[in-house]
């Protein structure tokens, strides 16, 4: 392909995980009831998925930026791709880090 403009048509939505360091899924790990902790850093959204159920549902090397971003959920206010592809809701995997308690 060269530098000139592209075909009509030709451009597609790209999932750009692949380009991104991620902590691969097989790197988290559960709280002592089996669990993924997770939660919104500007809403009071919570929630928590049995890591077995995320290993049943994402290959091991799948990165947990990508896992979070289909996980994230639609009805929060904050939450929604802007055109660049961010979500400006502040879900997080809770023990991770930065979020409290």
């Amino acid at each position: 392909m060269g530098n000139g403009p592209l075909p009509i048509g030709s451009l597609h939505v790209r999932d750009f995980d692949d380009f991104r360091t991620q902590r691969p899924l097989s790197d988290l790990t559960a709280d002592e009831s089996g669990h993924v902790r997770f939660a919104c850093l500007k809403c009071p959204c919570t929630g928590k998925v049995l890591l077995s159920a995320l290993h049943a549902r994402f290959r091991p090397t799948d990165g947990l930026v990508g896992i979070l971003n289909l996980l994230a959920p639609s009805d929060c206010p904050l939450a929604g791709a802007d055109p660049w592809g961010n979500h400006p809701c502040g879900f997080c995997y809770r023990d991770l880090g930065g979020a409290e308690g």
